[in-house]
């Protein structure tokens, strides 16, 4: 319902980060037809989202009916348990390639995560035919047999004895908008000709006499003092961050204006702090890993600018985590509650940024964002349920939520060490980034 239409958004995203890294893999500078570069890219792109989903659904099902005949699934109930979830995120995966392609990774996964998360909560609405956002899972509720969270189907409910299809086609219909929407700009025609004009520069009469001519050498600068700190908060401000983070306390202080502050902290510690400090992560590394070599070969060395780095990252939570605190305060929440909320949201955002910064330059962004998005799910789930109870120091993602002095004096010596092990583990993971790039 959720970690599988993510993964395809995903998926979408690490593809499009690898065409452009490659260039299109040389067809921006060939004559092959933009419509059909995109629905090409579109049908591989399906063929990997139904690998996916027969990993993800068929797997587990076949294991299950080999370790025991009691719990084996009729064939034709397992091929719809891998056809509908797969058909209907065909809409999802076009209305996601379209931004990763023409906009940027990040709005691509902004879309598809608020269209994930707006389907799985109006799955069992009664005007699903005209939301089309529900398309996504409406289909898949009769073959798994429960609701949206996972509670088995009554018999009387409607989606128990609905069909799976009719949903599960619109959902896939939804793709055909999205494929046929123009490009914002063509894909690598700065590229192409850019590269006309070299060609045209390099392979002109008399161009090599040009290239031959001996010149005067530069005068020799000396080396001032390097600013590392001024150099990073110049690198990320022409990020996301600068409108995400003030946009983000502002819909903060929107929300506080006409709902109740006590229960929107929860709101706060279980979804908005954990998906802040994920993005955060992906954005700082996005910005600084594209020319780390280039900073490991400056007297700095790497040591110096990974530290910076993750004390920005750090930072960054902390000042939000604080304002955030501060809000909740002026709308009424006791003081009491207000303090223990902006020390645990300060400490634990602080160790989730860092170590969704580790991930993606260790790993990939990819994996990144699929250990925040699956920490994210767990921590809803265990932090906002009675499952809080018993596996509350589990799920590091859900810790923010828990303000009563006996969880904090654990939560948070943790989440210091950690923050402290995740800084020392970039500074390494750096060296490796500048060694690869």
């Amino acid at each position: 319902m959720f970690v599988g239409p993510m993964l395809t958004v995903l998926l979408v995203v690490t593809a499009a980060r690898i065409d452009r890294g490659a260039r299109g893999g040389g067809t921006w500078c060939r004559p092959v037809p933009p419509g059909y570069r995109h629905l090409s890219r579109f049908a591989v792109l399906a063929a990997r989202s139904l690998l996916l989903n027969v990993l993800g659904a068929g797997a587990p099902l076949l294991a299950l009916g080999l370790l025991s005949s009691t719990q084996l699934v009729p064939a034709d109930r397992a091929v719809e348990a891998v056809m509908v979830p797969w058909v209907s995120q065909l809409g999802l995966l076009a209305l996601t390639l379209w931004p990763a392609r023409q906009l940027s990774p990040v709005a691509a996964l902004a879309a598809g995560f608020v269209w994930t998360v707006l389907g799985v909560v109006n799955a069992e609405s009664a005007a699903w035919t005209v939301l089309p956002f529900t398309w996504l899972d409406r289909g898949a509720l009769p073959v798994l047999g429960t609701h949206a969270n996972g509670v088995a189907l009554e018999s009387h409910s409607a989606p128990a004895g609905a069909s799976p299809w009719p949903p599960a086609l619109l959902g896939a219909l939804l793709a055909a908008p999205f494929l046929l929407l123009p490009r914002l700009h063509p894909s690598g025609s700065r590229s192409a000709k850019h590269l006309t004009t070299l060609d045209r520069q390099v392979f002109a009469p008399g161009a090599t006499a040009i290239l031959g001519t001996v010149t005067e050498p530069a005068p020799r600068l000396e080396p001032g003092r390097p600013r590392v700190v001024a150099a990073v908060l110049g690198m990320l401000r022409g990020t996301a961050l600068t409108w995400l983070c003030p946009g983000t306390v502002a819909l903060i202080a929107l929300w506080l204006s006409w709902h109740d502050p006590n229960a929107s902290v929860q709101l706060f510690t279980l979804l908005v702090l954990p998906i802040g400090a994920l993005v955060l992560g992906l954005v700082v590394w996005s910005a600084g890993g594209q020319g780390w070599r280039a900073v490991a070969s400056r007297a700095t060395g790497i040591s110096g600018p990974a530290v910076v780095l993750t004390l920005v990252t750090v930072a960054i939570a902390v000042a939000v985590s604080l304002i955030t605190a501060l809000l909740c305060l002026t709308a009424g929440i006791p003081a009491g509650h207000a303090w223990p909320l902006a020390l645990t949201s300060a400490t634990v955002g602080a160790m989730l940024a860092t170590l969704t910064l580790w991930l993606a330059i260790r790993t990939s962004q990819a994996v990144a964002a699929v250990v925040g998005i699956i920490g994210i799910l767990f921590g809803v789930l265990v932090g906002g349920t009675a499952m809080q109870r018993t596996l509350w120091p589990l799920i590091p993602y859900s810790w923010a939520n828990y303000l009563d002095l006996h969880r904090m004096s654990v939560t948070l010596p943790v989440s210091l060490v950690a923050t402290a092990l995740f800084t020392l583990g970039i500074t390494h993971a750096t060296r490796k980034a500048a060694e690869n790039s």
